[in-house]
């Protein structure tokens, strides 16, 4: 029987106009009126997560920076962290420049949560430009030998042609790093404008999720997890239960447990009136 409903926020819990639907909301409601967890398992930051927790009462830590932190907002404090060495930041940071490309380090909120840049980078700014104008506030540029040395680093974003990100691929992989294919995320450019997700190896949304699970007194067999990205595939395949979102990559649709309806469908609402509702309502006997 499902314990805990674990939901990834964008292209899952959002729709295209970034809402959480009524609809949604009283599913998420039902689970938890019946005895069943609600927790979030995200790329985002922990300060770009807060919103949503409080839009739908999250009460549990968060799993952040696609499980490189779980944070927990009642305490203000990490349960959970993989934070990148000096050593490898330095070297993502050069292969980076070779193959063109800039990288942004995002911190976690135990170090300031700030965003840092490399000042002088070379790289065509409007491959960044959409990122760093809405949060200059947050951004800090500092040059190789001060960008090494900066603490609590959870993820390293790499911005550029679709071309440049896949010649980078092998060489991250000779670091063993975990690297999530985010995809396009700009028309702005020409070429246009692809995103990878960077982290220290063993981050992910599935050992975030653990961690949390752990601390509730149950196992990722008791999870129903939904989510519709690449960065959800780790979980997705560990959790009871994987549901992908009807609007996820063919891959994710093709390696979840079940697909259900978009997420300008509700399909969240649909994923939790099967695989958790319904189940519990029927009682373990006719199971």
């Amino acid at each position: 029987m499902p314990r805990l409903l674990v939901l990834d926020i964008d292209g899952t819990l959002l729709n295209s106009e970034d809402i959480v639907t009524p609809i949604v909301k009283q599913a998420i409601a039902d689970a938890r009126e019946l005895g069943v967890a609600v927790a979030l398992a995200t790329g985002r930051r922990v300060g770009s997560t807060r919103g949503v927790v409080k839009e739908i009462g999250i009460s549990l830590p968060i799993v952040t920076f696609n499980g490189a932190l779980v944070w927990d907002t009642a305490t203000e404090t990490a349960i959970h962290e993989l934070a990148f060495s000096p050593a490898v930041i330095r070297r993502i940071v050069e292969l980076s420049h070779q193959a063109g490309l800039a990288p942004i380090l995002l911190q976690g909120p135990g170090h300031g949560e700030r965003i840092f840049v490399q000042a002088e980078n070379g790289l065509r700014p409007e491959y960044l430009e959409w990122f760093l104008d809405p949060r200059r506030s947050e951004v800090d540029e500092l040059p190789l030998e001060e960008l090494v040395g900066i603490p609590g680093i959870l993820t390293i974003d790499l911005f550029g042609p679709e071309a440049a990100l896949k010649e980078l691929g092998p060489q991250l992989d000779e670091l063993e790093v975990q690297v999530y294919d985010v995809g396009q995320v700009s028309t702005q450019t020409d070429p246009p404008n692809w995103a990878l997700n960077v982290h220290m190896p063993g981050a992910s949304k599935a050992a975030g999720v653990q961690v949390l699970a752990q601390s509730l007194g149950c196992t990722l067999q008791d999870v129903v997890a939904i989510g519709d990205g690449y960065n959800d595939l780790p979980l997705l395949e560990a959790a009871g239960i994987g549901v992908a979102m009807g609007n996820a990559h063919d891959e994710v649709k093709r390696r979840a447990d079940v697909v259900v309806n978009g997420h300008d469908e509700d399909g969240v609402a649909e994923a939790i009136r099967r695989f958790v509702l319904e189940p519990l309502r029927s009682g373990p006997a006719d199971h």
